[in-house]
């Protein structure tokens, strides 16, 4: 009885995983290309730019540069800008008109991963390269897909609030503190292992 009770839960798991991707397939295909987007332009910008060792001061990036950001405040700053992101979205989702300020924010977030990432491997050579593939790039990834969970979760709220005047599932404050809490976990992970592995970065994420 256990064992078909855990097989039927794992089934709805499944069949609710696999609903939620089939119904918002567009709109997640559609937040990827825009990240990608930015990591391109982020990618062409860092290089067309030119910064190496020597003129660095210049871009007012030398306190990076020396590792000198390495405390639990990155994981504070950090905590800060992934709110931003999720207030962003939450108020985006509230109008139509607001809704474009969302799509920038996936553009946005991608340029600063392909920025950062690029200027580690310029700067730094393998060890950058090491940072950007072990730390920064899986850390992101998961991050950008919460966010998109996320953006998709509360357009379907908007929806659902659009046809039938109310939206029960999933509440906003139950999925805004389980993002939040996720959030939180992520950030702590990444900063853990900037610190553990002494390893260098550009721009807090």
């Amino acid at each position: 009885m256990q064992t078909y009770s855990r097989i039927n839960r794992i089934s709805n798991i499944r069949y609710g995983v696999t609903g939620f991707f089939r119904q918002n397939k567009i709109k997640i295909f559609v937040l990827i290309f825009l990240a990608i987007l930015g990591i391109l332009t982020g990618i062409f910008t860092a290089l067309k730019c030119g910064v190496d060792i020597s003129n660095i001061q210049g871009y007012n990036l030398s306190i990076y540069a020396n590792g000198n950001i390495f405390s639990f405040d990155i994981f504070f700053t950090r905590m800060l800008s992934h709110i931003v992101v999720i207030a962003v979205i939450s108020l985006g989702s509230l109008s139509i008109f607001l809704l474009p300020v969302s799509y920038l924010l996936f553009i946005y977030r991608g340029y600063l991963i392909g920025f950062n990432c690029t200027l580690l491997i310029v700067l730094f050579g393998f060890s950058g390269m090491f940072t950007s593939i072990v730390i920064i790039i899986p850390c992101q990834i998961a991050l950008t897909f919460l966010f998109i969970i996320y953006f998709c979760l509360m357009i379907d709220r908007a929806i659902q609030r659009k046809r039938f005047g109310y939206c029960e599932k999933p509440k906003f404050l139950k999925l805004f503190f389980v993002t939040l809490i996720i959030l939180i976990l992520l950030n702590l992970i990444e900063t853990l292992l900037l610190i553990l592995l002494n390893a260098r970065t550009i721009l807090i994420i």
